[in-house]
């Protein structure tokens, strides 16, 4: 069932990318001449949705192929985001013939629709692909605060088209632009988490701040590798740090486990991350022999 959907949903994101470019006006002059600047301002409205609509595709799919089955609920979504969906070439054109308040109100709710019937479905998806009770209870609350801020800048965002016309349609052209990196950002996280076994994932996620500093350094690096041809050394650096992390609380431990009233429990808490250190040092192996076959196989 799940794979008869995705095809039906191939084809619905064709049809609608096809339509929109089918239905790029080209005006000319009396004299028979292309009008440059409206050819110019078409395509770039055009852009626009093509990037919101190629996000959307991505997004899904990858959600989609977390899961096994696909429930009734979520099918139910996925139909009404489909259908709103392809209500997009209509108001791209409208936007294209009349960039006027009006067409811009009826795009910004458009989408604000489209984006909030996006977040349920992914949010349901990912929930029903995580048995960790530890990583759902995290995902649940990072998608709820994503969910409101999402709401509020949409809404803000349809507010500001209303007396800056020109400056929203630049705002519509880079906000799913950048959706579409951060994504792809995401994607490259959940392959790498998807290596690890559920104790990993969950310190993973614990010490993530920590091992890459701050958010920007992780969405630099992240999309820096996923742009990468190759694989070689893939996540060396995020496995060192890791490791150096960890070596950082046994040393922390072992300094206040002298003065400390509970000195079993602190033994214990070191043996522990001594085993996390060995299970990342076995990770690291199987990675570096991955990696290798896949060399191998590039040459072959």
């Amino acid at each position: 069932m799940k794979e008869r959907i995705t095809l039906f949903s191939d084809a619905i994101f064709a049809i609608i990318l096809t339509i929109m470019v089918i239905e790029l006006p080209i005006n000319l002059t009396s004299s028979g001449e292309i009008i440059i600047i409206d050819l110019i301002s078409a395509i770039g409205i055009y852009f626009i949705s093509f990037c919101f609509v190629a996000g959307i595709w991505f997004q899904t799919a990858n959600a989609f192929n977390q899961v096994q089955k696909v429930r009734n609920q979520d099918l139910v979504v996925y139909l009404l985001l489909l259908f709103f969906l392809s209500l997009i070439p209509s108001t791209t054109k409208l936007l294209i013939e009349d960039t006027s308040v009006q067409t811009m109100l009826i795009y910004g709710i458009l989408n604000l629709i489209i984006m909030l019937f996006l977040k349920r479905l992914i949010y349901s998806l990912t929930l029903q692909s995580t048995t960790n009770t530890k990583l759902k209870e995290r995902y649940r609350k990072e998608q709820i605060i994503q969910g409101i801020l999402t709401l509020f800048l949409r809404i803000l965002l349809i507010i500001f088209s209303i007396y800056f016309i020109k400056v929203a349609l630049i705002i519509y052209l880079i906000v799913p632009i950048l959706s579409f990196l951060s994504n792809i950002v995401e994607h490259e996280e959940d392959r790498f988490v998807s290596t690890l076994d559920e104790s990993e994932q969950v310190q993973y996620y614990q010490n993530r701040n920590k091992l890459w500093g701050n958010q920007m350094r992780r969405y630099s690096q992240l999309l820096r590798e996923a742009l990468k041809n190759s694989e070689p050394d893939r996540w060396q650096s995020i496995i060192k740090d890791w490791q150096h992390q960890i070596d950082q609380e046994i040393q922390l431990r072992k300094e206040t486990m002298e003065t400390s009233q509970e000195p079993r429990k602190i033994e214990y808490e070191i043996q522990q991350l001594q085993k996390q250190k060995e299970r990342i040092e076995r990770q690291k192996e199987q990675l570096i022999r991955r990696d290798g076959k896949n060399r191998e196989n590039r040459k072959e």
